[in-house]
């Protein structure tokens, strides 16, 4: 990421509701007028908290390699602050108590399979989570600055016809923990 401010995660997030995996990828080849395969992934992404309610930890593991990822929101959840730490040589058990013993605990986990296509100045995934619900991402990786980190997803978003999709402000941590809450709430009312 060659941008002014270091770290920063610019990402838009849309609900892919009844449009599958292989219907966007035929919108995403239109686009393109060539095929492209995707990487593909699967991954166990577990979420730690600690008393700082604007970030979180995501111990993420799969494909070849694991990655801790610390992530605050800096601009609703467009604009963060995320930096990414790869774990790969390290043992699953050493992460853990690491986080541990700096005052994170596990909260939850969230299993995908995700289809990624890396450009130039844009990743475009389609992920799907353990519940059939499937997400389209757009994150830019390639900016000067945050306004054209912004107009890269923007310009994406138009190409891939996203705004005939439901925009989702919440990121995935948001969305899980609001979702337990909920069900709390109702099992216990």
């Amino acid at each position: 990421m060659n941008n002014m401010e270091a770290n920063m995660e610019i990402e838009y997030k849309f609900w892919a509701g009844p449009v599958t995996k292989q219907q966007f990828q035929a919108v995403l080849e239109t686009y393109l007028e060539r095929q492209y395969e995707p990487l593909y992934v699967c991954s166990c992404d577990d979420y730690y908290t600690n008393q700082d309610e604007d970030s979180f930890l995501r111990y993420r593991k799969g494909g070849t390699q694991t990655e801790l990822t610390l992530k605050q929101k800096r601009d609703g959840n467009v604009v963060r602050k995320e930096i990414n730490l790869d774990m790969s040589s390290n043992e699953d058990s050493s992460v853990v108590e690491f986080l541990t013993l700096s005052g994170y605990e596990k909260t939850f986990s969230v299993f995908k399979e995700a289809w990624i296509w890396h450009f130039d100045d844009c990743d475009v995934s389609y992920y799907t989570l353990s519940d059939g619900r499937s997400v389209v991402e757009l994150e830019a990786v390639e900016y000067s600055s945050t306004q054209e980190g912004v107009a890269i997803i923007d310009e994406w978003s138009k190409r891939l016809m996203c705004d005939n999709l439901e925009r989702e402000v919440r990121s995935l941590f948001e969305i899980f923990t609001e979702e337990a809450t909920t069900c709390c709430e109702n099992i216990c009312s």
